[in-house]
């Protein structure tokens, strides 16, 4: 099966302002879920949101090595509606699913193979054929449909998971202290965990209304709009020519500018900071270095000290009394 799927963020607005209830798409999962003979979901790009949870409503997924899969909802203020909650910790396990709806990241194809979010992963050019070779094979061996929504191999045990949920429902009052969609997502991963698959796609459908009809959501999405309409700018198109930048110089090496001359930084922009002593010059790149040694202790980037000693990019400073 091949197919393009996702649901409008517009949707979503029009739920958040009135009864908070969305497009209804178990009729169409059940039917691909419970279709008698294997369907495969061939993934390349990204798969997010629904794109996601009608790939794990199929029966086998293979996808490219470029392929990224995810759930970002939470960073929309709400929670996949579409029994993505009912099927990732199925496929991926309890653990896995509570990160990735809880961040919001997607994970490489690799890291979906890995975990079980997919089945094989394939070379570039050659998605569909593998696909099909994929789907043949199952049938020659006689093998029956793989319905995401019977397994519970995955899905552990009520004392396995108690410290689990404890941990994540912590990380969502840190993380996440004001958006109650991550708060809403545990419940509806519980519930996956605890409830039989039919009973707990309805408890998502609860908890999912209850986070499009919160006001965090209505200001993200809101949010989400705006950044979209302001990169809209009247006359100027894709053609429009654009100057390269090479250097910046950053009057003011406080929490803003040093934030600035990190950004800049680390697209590999010449910076040069300025302050008006410097003392304040010399606390601001203290802090820079600082939120680099953070950055490489959490494994987020390398260290590449140049001549002056700073660990960032290419980050030139000068001091001006």
């Amino acid at each position: 099966m091949l197919a393009r799927v996702g649901l409008k963020v517009r949707e979503l607005e029009r739920a958040a302002w009135s009864n908070g209830v969305g497009p209804d798409l178990h009729p169409l999962l059940a039917q691909v879920e419970d279709f008698p003979h294997p369907i495969v979901a061939a993934i390349h790009g990204t798969a997010l949101g629904g794109g996601l949870e009608l790939a794990m409503a199929c029966h086998y997924r293979v996808a490219v090595e470029s392929a990224r899969l995810g759930l970002p909802e939470v960073t929309l203020g709400i929670i996949p509606g579409a029994e993505g909650t009912q099927r990732l910790p199925r496929l991926v396990g309890v653990e896995k699913a509570l990160d990735m709806g809880l961040t919001g990241r997607p994970i490489a194809a690799s890291d979906a193979l890995k975990s079980g979010l997919v089945d094989q992963v394939v070379d570039e050019h050659d998605l569909v054929g593998a696909a099909t070779a994929f789907a043949r094979e199952r049938l020659v061996r006689g093998d029956p449909p793989s319905r995401t929504c019977e397994r519970a191999d995955r899905l552990g045990t009520p004392a396995q998971n108690a410290p689990v949920f404890e941990a994540a429902r912590e990380t969502a009052r840190r993380t996440k202290p004001h958006i109650p969609a991550a708060r809403l997502y545990v419940d509806a991963v519980e519930a996956a965990a605890t409830l039989p698959f039919d009973e707990g796609c309805r408890r998502e459908r609860e908890l999912s209304t209850e986070s499009v009809l919160s006001e965090p959501c209505k200001a993200l999405l809101h949010v989400f709009f705006a950044e979209r309409a302001a990169a809209k700018i009247p006359d100027v198109t894709r053609e429009t020519p654009s100057l390269s930048v090479n250097r910046v110089a950053i009057v003011g090496a406080g929490t803003m500018g040093g934030g600035i001359a990190m950004a800049c930084a680390n697209a590999g922009i010449t910076v040069r900071l300025r302050d008006a002593t410097p003392a304040a010059l010399e606390a601001g790149m203290a802090a820079v270095r600082r939120n680099y040694a953070a950055s490489v202790k959490r494994g987020r980037s390398t260290v590449d000290v140049p001549s002056d000693g700073v660990r960032s990019p290419r980050c030139a400073r000068r001091a001006d009394g």
